[in-house]
């Protein structure tokens, strides 16, 4: 009788503790949180968290049901210091076992860009579950982005030993002898990959990379093409067959897939463009350098000398020295527009719209404007836009045929303590001396230079 009794309060203890975990620590129903956020209703999942976040027992779904809404609003570091704080605890839950925790904490990394802390993570799961697919194919996708091609290979054939047909392991193959040089094996494991899944379009690339390096170019369109519907892929396909129409010396369609991935480009410049680093970071890829490039001598054979000086001139104002795009500026000058030169000698009229156009498209609202001088315009201004601070800043605009020296910049920070204005920013269209800079150090004072400056004024001058 004693031990039924003892086996009756074990298994009341047991679903008391299930009934804790899933119902709720300091009342809060996890497992209504988790119904939530599989819902996408992550807003609403937030709010019901703090009472089991910081209840004075530490919960381990609850931080996990955290990192979870985190993850999924793309905020990858909130996410990681929760799942973190899980490992650090070593205690787990029900909703978050301890391979769901290391998966998501991995798959954070990833997202996040650390590749190697994600692979680390993996190898954990590895660890834990080494017979799981889904670990297998995920470490091959990272030994490839880590350029370890063998060790890819080596994971590519386990998840194959799992799912014996999977297209994603044929094509992570294929991928990998590419890498290695090993044409001819790739393609075998590529065109596998494809008859498997016809909408498999790293294995559709990778082939057309191959047939296009056979100089089999007509092939290789159709397999670019196929790869296009693939967003990560739209700008490497796009250019790969304005090359190959490039190389078969047709000029009108290389010159149709170079200006649409052209297109591509603005609209991406476009979006970042509150952004500066990762404008800059974008537009400097040499993927984007390229297509410019290749595009300019397109123009060229057909004649179309404006155009290359335009591709030639965005490519020198986010790399200057980039191949020998300063020289053909040089040789070609006469076919090509000096907009720096244009805005010195606007008349007053056209530099106030100008200005007007710059400091809206850097992402700011005039509050009050003065025209100081023929070279001078100061205006009162807020954030508009996301990534811009959103409160009073004072712009300058400078034009002369001098760069913004130390005087001008100790003259602008005095304006600003004047207006009790604690952000400043110095637009110059001849840039920005050193002494400039280094007393601007620790002033919160941007400085918007030459090439951009001659990026704005070709927006500008093709408004709408």
């Amino acid at each position: 009788m004693s031990s039924a009794i003892i086996s009756g309060v074990v298994i009341i203890f047991v679903a008391l503790l299930l009934l804790y975990f899933l119902t709720g620590k300091g009342n809060v129903n996890l497992r209504e949180v988790n119904k939530l956020i599989e819902a996408g209703e992550l807003e609403k999942a937030k709010n019901m968290l703090p009472k089991a976040l910081y209840s004075k027992k530490f919960s381990p779904d609850a931080h996990f049901l955290m990192a979870k809404i985190y993850f999924l609003s793309a905020q990858y570091d909130y996410a990681e210091l929760e799942l973190k704080s899980i490992i650090k605890n070593d205690k787990y839950g029900i909703l978050g076992h301890k391979d769901e925790v290391y998966k998501l904490l991995a798959n954070s990394f990833l997202k996040s860009g650390k590749v190697q802390d994600a692979y680390n993570h993996y190898l954990v799961l590895e660890q834990m579950k080494p017979n799981e697919y889904n670990v297998m194919i995920n470490l091959g996708r990272i030994c490839l982005r880590l350029k370890e091609y063998e060790k890819s290979i080596q994971y590519f054939q386990k998840a194959l030993k799992l799912r014996s047909t999977d297209p994603d392991a044929i094509a992570g193959l294929g991928m990998c002898y590419y890498h290695l040089n090993n044409f001819d094996r790739a393609r075998d494991y590529l065109e596998q990959a494809v008859q498997f899944d016809r909408r498999n379009h790293n294995a559709h690339y990778y082939l057309a990379l191959i047939l296009h390096k056979k100089a089999l170019y007509d092939q290789a369109i159709l397999e670019y093409e196929k790869a296009i519907p693939d967003k990560n892929l739209k700008f490497q396909s796009l250019y790969g067959m304005a090359r190959c129409y490039q190389q078969k010396e047709i000029w009108t369609k290389a010159i149709q897939y170079y200006e649409e991935a052209v297109n591509l480009i603005e609209q991406e410049a476009e979006r970042l463009k509150h952004n500066y680093d990762k404008r800059l970071s974008f537009l400097t890829n040499p993927l984007i350098l390229g297509i410019r490039y290749h595009l300019a001598e397109c123009y060229l054979v057909d004649r179309n000398f404006a155009g290359a000086m335009d591709q030639w001139q965005e490519i020198e104002s986010v790399m200057p020295g980039y191949k020998d795009v300063k020289q053909k500026i040089q040789q070609n000058a006469r076919y090509g527009k000096d907009r720096i030169q244009d805005f010195l000698i606007f008349k007053e009229m056209e530099f106030e719209k100008a200005s007007r156009y710059i400091i809206h498209y850097l992402g700011y609202t005039v509050k009050c404007l003065e025209i100081r001088s023929k070279e001078e315009i100061l205006a009162e201004v807020e954030g508009a836009a996301p990534d811009v601070y959103s409160g009073k800043s004072l712009i300058l605009i400078k034009r002369g045929f001098h760069p913004v020296g130390e005087r001008d910049v100790d003259a602008f920070y005095k304006e600003m303590q004047k207006r009790g204005i604690s952000r400043g920013v110095i637009v110059s269209p001849m840039g920005v001396s050193t002494n400039a800079i280094k007393y601007a150090f620790g002033k919160l004072i941007e400085f918007v230079g030459r090439n951009q400056v001659m990026r704005l004024l070709k927006k500008y001058e093709y408004r709408i």
